[in-house]
């Protein structure tokens, strides 16, 4: 006996600053992001910010629109530094290796350290990033990131 899946997207799809339409698989996850009291970001598998939660968009210094503009993670206004003294902006080849941009590369929950300046200060997070998949689609559809604040904040 055959089997027929049919599946039928419950949600419409919201298009993107570019025209493009958000991944239907990501709909639920938008939701999830944009309600919780952790500061996490969900990103499409372009890079693009499509949900941030409100805890996150204090911390990063974005304001609402971050979420109707959808900017690339790493050209969202946000400047990423090293841990050196100097705390230099850092370099594509590093920049690469944040966690949020690295998961979408290797497909694999990745963790690293995060330095970025805010208004001034230098803050320190422990980002967690996951990928999150759509069978039968074999690549990362996304991948949804946590913050934890390093420090006072």
């Amino acid at each position: 006996m055959t089997q027929l899946e049919l599946v039928i997207p419950l949600r419409s799809t919201a298009p993107g600053a570019d025209g493009r339409r958000l991944d239907p698989a990501l709909a639920t996850w938008r939701t999830a992001v944009t309600a919780s009291a952790d500061a996490c970001l969900l990103l499409a598998a372009d890079t693009r910010i499509v949900a941030i939660s409100r805890a996150a968009r204090r911390v990063l210094g974005f304001g609402p629109e971050v979420e109707v503009a959808m900017p690339r993670f790493l050209d969202a206004g946000v400047r990423f530094l090293d841990f050196t003294a100097g705390a230099h902006p850092l370099v594509d080849s590093e920049l690469a290796r944040l966690a949020p941009v690295q998961t979408l590369q290797t497909d694999a929950l990745e963790r690293s350290l995060m330095r970025i300046e805010h208004r001034g200060v230098h803050r320190t997070f422990d980002v967690v990033a996951s990928p999150l998949h759509s069978p039968p689609r074999l690549d990362a559809i996304g991948s949804l990131t946590f913050l934890t604040p390093m420090g006072p904040a």
